[in-house]
């Protein structure tokens, strides 16, 4: 089945607010490469069916939209997402929508709202559409669709991006929080994670001693071990939350074992942060600066 014709399966639309580099695509054209006017035209095989009120602030809430974000709102249907971000927290939006009547009732419902500055609605193909800008990306679509978009959330979107899904999951990419709204629907949550897997390696200061960090990772859940010299332990409780790294070890620290808790955050191949004693009050935490072998880095994302 062709990708547009799967776009079009989309029960929702509760516009995936997009804030992307779309303003130069022309209003009533499709926003992919190559995409025909005739795409607009097609009959929808799924109806419309908007998010009620409730699910729309449980969306907003659970994403904390604020006057800083770009939200996306891929499949817009009538734009009441993106419009409820910029009429509520001031948010800026783009809607994107295969259906040319849904943009048009879009832009007539952003008119309506006095947020024509803040939003915009384009007709096009979610698949095709640049989202790497979004900062809250929003969804109604079908099962199989989430999943097909699934590997695109994650080449395009930056670590940090907060994700929402009206009823549907990504699979195997566990939610990190689940809400059930009033009228039953689940609205599902994800921040999307850094890529760590791989091996670090770092010096701690005055201490002469090698660090290695091996990390394995599927999504957000990592494990792993750290080699403190010549001995090495497993890493425990383990958590990534967008570029922001924390877990402990209990090892051979200043010549007897101890617990630490390590927080660090990750750009690219460097990852670097503070270790202190798990315990409270127990002295002021050393900054560590981890370099990854990018032969190392591994996929993630399945």
């Amino acid at each position: 089945m062709k990708k547009n014709v799967l776009v079009l399966f989309r029960r929702t639309l509760t516009c995936l607010s997009l804030a992307v580099g779309l303003s130069t695509v022309p209003l009533g054209m499709d926003a992919s490469p190559g995409g025909t006017e005739e795409q607009g035209k097609m009959k929808l095989d799924v109806p419309y069916e908007p998010s009620s009120e409730d699910v729309v602030e449980i969306m907003l809430q659970m994403a904390r939209v604020n006057k800083d974000d770009f939200v996306y709102d891929l499949g817009c249907g009538d734009g009441r997402i993106v419009i409820a971000a910029a009429q509520k927290a001031g948010a800026r939006g783009i809607g994107v929508d295969l259906d040319p009547e849904r943009v048009k009732e879009s832009l007539e419902n952003a008119r309506k709202a006095n947020v024509t500055d803040r939003v915009q609605f384009f007709e096009g193909d979610l698949f095709q559409t640049e989202i790497g800008k979004a900062t809250v990306v929003m969804l109604y679509l079908w099962p199989e669709v989430n999943l097909k978009l699934r590997p695109k959330l994650f080449r395009e979107l930056k670590p940090g991006t907060r994700i929402v899904s009206h009823s549907h999951d990504m699979g195997a990419w566990e939610a990190d929080q689940m809400v059930v709204a009033s009228n039953g629907h689940r609205v599902h949550f994800w921040v999307m994670p850094a890529n760590v897997a791989g091996v670090w390696e770092w010096e701690m200061p005055g201490e002469g001693k090698r660090y290695i960090l091996t990390l394995s990772q599927q999504f957000q859940k990592v494990s792993g071990t750290l080699q403190i010299g010549a001995e090495k332990v497993s890493v425990s409780n383990a958590k990534l939350r967008g570029d922001r790294l924390e877990f402990a070890v209990e090892g051979p620290f200043r010549g007897h074992k101890e617990q630490m808790h390590f927080i660090g955050r990750a750009q690219s191949h460097l990852l670097e942060g503070t270790m202190e004693k798990a315990a409270a009050g127990s002295g002021d935490p050393k900054k560590w600066k981890a370099t990854r072998d990018p032969s190392s880095a591994k996929p993630w994302d399945s």
